[in-house]
């Protein structure tokens, strides 16, 4: 990684700290496309991401965000096998299946308490997580 990129990206997480109360370990929600960019990118996840934020890393995804990807079929595949090896946070649709937009969003909420960094390559998803401060998109 470029020193000027590792550099930045300390700046952008040290705001996060002092700011919003982030913390080490970092809590990161994955989707499919993010996964998908990664697999076609040939990126090691959990190794990369850490060294971009530079410090620890909890990596994690929801049952729906799993459904989602399940459901794309063949597109998606690896995708999905990568998002099985993470540990599964509890979003509460278990029953009712949403998109992974959605289920973030509604994990989030009005100012996201529990410091979520939502990876995601949804370009309008990302849009809708600017507008919620205190939620760093990835």
């Amino acid at each position: 990684m470029k020193v000027k990129r590792l550099k930045h990206s300390k700046r952008v997480m040290s705001f996060y700290e002092k700011n919003f109360q982030f913390r080490k370990p970092y809590n990161i929600l994955l989707d499919g496309t993010f996964c998908q960019a990664a697999l076609k990118g040939k990126v090691d996840i959990l190794v990369q991401v850490g060294k971009y934020l530079g410090g620890e890393i909890q990596v994690a995804t929801t049952h729906c965000a799993l459904r989602e990807c399940f459901k794309m079929g063949p597109i998606l595949s690896g995708a999905h096998k990568i998002l099985k090896k993470f540990k599964r946070h509890k979003c509460g649709h278990e029953n009712a299946a949403l998109d992974a937009a959605a289920c973030f969003s509604s994990m989030v909420g009005e100012g996201n308490p529990e410091h979520y960094i939502i990876a995601t390559q949804d370009t309008e998803f990302r849009k809708q997580l600017r507008d919620i401060p205190g939620e760093s998109g990835f």
